[in-house]
This record gives C-alpha cells, sequence and structure tokens, in this order.
C-alpha cells in the first residue's frame, strides 16, 4: 500500500486500504497470503480486518479460500445514485453549463417513453418555455430523451419500442436523430417539442440504472446549426471533467447497435 501519511484511525485506513486492494484484484481475488504480500499488514490483522470486511459484505471468500470484493460497495453506489439524489449531485455542473451557455438547462432521465425533468436552471435572461421539475415529455421529440436511447445503442429493436405509436414524420425525426447522436455525441431537436424553441443534449452512463441526460434550451433565433453544435460539443467537454464521480460520457463515433438491442 502507498504509504500517504499516518493514518487518523488506523483500523478504519487498514479496512479502507484492502478494499482498494480488493477491488484492484478483480473477480480473481487473493489469497490471505498475497493480501500480505500487497498490503504490508502482518498476517494476524490482515486476517482479522478480513473477517470484518466479510462480515459487513464488504469482501467475500471463494471455494478456494480467495477474498475478493463483496456486493456491499456496488449497493451503496446504487443508493447513492439513485434518482432522487441527482438534482443535488449535478447541481453544480448543471450551474456551471448554464453560466457559460447563457441559455437554459435541464436534467432528466427515462421513464416509460417519457423524459421526466428532475432539475432546471434558469439564466439570468429570460427565456420564454414550458416545463418545470417533475414534468413528463416524449422521448421522441426531445433532444434529452433521443441522447439516452442512443446512450442504450440505439438499436432497432430499441427504437421499435418508442416509435410504434409515434406519427410517421416524428418517429422518422427521432431515428435520424439517434442515429446521428451515435456518431457525434450529442442529440437535437428542432422546435419538436415547442414552437421556437431548440435543444441539445447529451446523456451520460451510470454504474447502474439507465442514463441520464443533460440539455441546453435556448429560442430558436438563438440556436441555428452552428451553435446547436458548439453548444453540444460544449457540453461534452463541461460533463467529462464536471460530471459527479461515477458517471460518464455514453461513447460516440459510431453508428453500430449496442448488441443485443
Amino acid at each position: 500500500m502507498d504509504d500517504k501519511g499516518a493514518a487518523p484511525v488506523g483500523s478504519v485506513d487498514k479496512a479502507l486500504a484492502l478494499i482498494e486492494l480488493l477491488a484492484a484484484a478483480g473477480p480473481d481475488g487473493l489469497a490471505l497470503r498475497e493480501v500480505v504480500e500487497a498490503s504490508g499488514l502482518n498476517k494476524a490483522s490482515a486476517h482479522r480486518t478480513l473477517q470484518a470486511l466479510q462480515h459487513r459484505g464488504f469482501a467475500e471468500q471463494d471455494a478456494h479460500q480467495r477474498y475478493r470484493l463483496g456486493s456491499r460497495p456496488a449497493m451503496l453506489v446504487e443508493q447513492f445514485l439513485r434518482e432522487e439524489n441527482l438534482p443535488a449531485l449535478f447541481r453544480p455542473t448543471l450551474l456551471a453549463i448554464c453560466q457559460q451557455a447563457q441559455e437554459l438547462v435541464h436534467l432528466g432521465i427515462l421513464d416509460g417513453h417519457n423524459v421526466l425533468y428532475l432539475d432546471k436552471v434558469e439564466p439570468d435572461r429570460t427565456i420564454r418555455v414550458w416545463s418545470r421539475v417533475g414534468r413528463q415529455v416524449s422521448v421522441v421529440t426531445t433532444a434529452l430523451g433521443r441522447a439516452m436511447i442512443a446512450a442504450e445503442g440505439g438499436g432497432d429493436t430499441l427504437l421499435a419500442a418508442y416509435t410504434s405509436d409515434a406519427d410517421p414524420i416524428a418517429a422518422e425525426r427521432f431515428t435520424r436523430s439517434v442515429a446521428e447522436a451515435k456518431v457525434v455525441g450529442y442529440a437535437t431537436e428542432r422546435e419538436e417539442n415547442e414552437a421556437g424553441i431548440c435543444c441539445v443534449g447529451v446523456a451520460l452512463r451510470r454504474p447502474t440504472g439507465r442514463p441520464v441526460a443533460v440539455s441546453v434550451t435556448g429560442p430558436s433565433h438563438r440556436m441555428g446549426a452552428d451553435r446547436l453544435e458548439a453548444l453540444g460539443n460544449q457540453l461534452r467537454d463541461v460533463l467529462s471533467v464536471s460530471a459527479p464521480p461515477g458517471f460518464s460520457l455514453a461513447p460516440c463515433g459510431t453508428a453500430a447497435s449496442a448488441p443485443g438491442s
């Protein structure tokens, strides 16, 4: 283990260090001897700490008596990243994006065939947009929805699930926009969700659950093709460095569907 100075509580530091060690070891895990060698702990201390971690679900032993990371860390991450926590986690990022773009910024998740607005940040200048936290809007006609479907692979089966009852023109635009989003990394919509309003959205994947997305919305006279492109790239740049831990940009640059999509 790296020597980072004296730990304030030695037993806690030992346990945290072993959690990190087991996480790095992967599913093959480590024998007690290997834990001792890698950690620098004596055998009795290492064994005692591993037993405590097992008791709390942070470690487990396989049939060959090798130690590996337990299920508890993943469960804690899932609890921390649940929907009701997302607005607080993303608020600093949304504020930064709004400050840079000087346009309305939304945070949304998928909810059935709709997008659910979880949060919004309004710029200093007034923008008349019919949106509110808790409102649901169609996946098909929103940049948020299109970005998230693209992040899930956007395969034929997935697209059909959202377009089966949609207007043919709207369905065609949705399909084309999702395909474009998989290549460029952001999705757009131009006055399809609300007259006079255009939007660009970027999706983020998370360790558990479906994607989330952040969008920038503004009046059509300020949101031409060039600005939508610039804002889409700006969104990706900001989110790549300031999204909450555990969230990552959906990859782009390919039009291929995800396996099994």
